[in-house]
C-alpha cells in the first residue's frame, strides 16, 4: 500500500499536481470548457488571460486561481471539475 501512494505521489510531482488532484483518467478538456463557459466566462473576457503582467505563472498556481473562484463564488465543483478547468485554460491561453 505505502508503494502504491509512493508511486501516485511520485506521478502527480512529475506531472505539476498535488497528489491529492491524482485520478484516474485524463481531464477532460470539453468538461473544463463547459464549466468554464458556464461559470467563469460570465465575469472573464479573452482580456483576463492576456493581461500582464499574467496572475498565473504556471499551472499549479493557475488551479490556486480556479480553486480560490471556486471557494468565492460557492461552486460545487469536485477536484476532478477542478483540473478539467485547469487543463482546459492550460491548453487554450496559458500552455504551461
Amino acid at each position: 500500500m505505502r508503494r502504491l501512494l509512493a508511486a501516485a505521489w511520485l506521478v502527480a510531482a512529475v506531472a505539476g499536481a498535488p497528489a491529492e488532484f491524482v485520478r484516474a483518467e485524463p481531464p477532460s478538456f470539453e468538461r473544463g470548457r463547459m464549466l468554464y463557459e458556464n461559470h467563469c466566462r460570465v465575469c472573464h473576457t479573452e482580456k483576463v488571460h492576456a493581461r500582464t503582467p499574467r496572475l498565473a505563472l504556471n499551472r499549479q498556481e493557475l488551479r490556486e486561481i480556479v480553486m480560490k473562484w471556486v471557494e468565492q463564488e460557492n461552486l460545487p465543483w469536485r477536484r476532478e471539475e477542478v483540473e478539467d478547468v485547469v487543463h482546459f485554460l492550460n491548453l487554450t491561453r496559458y500552455h504551461y
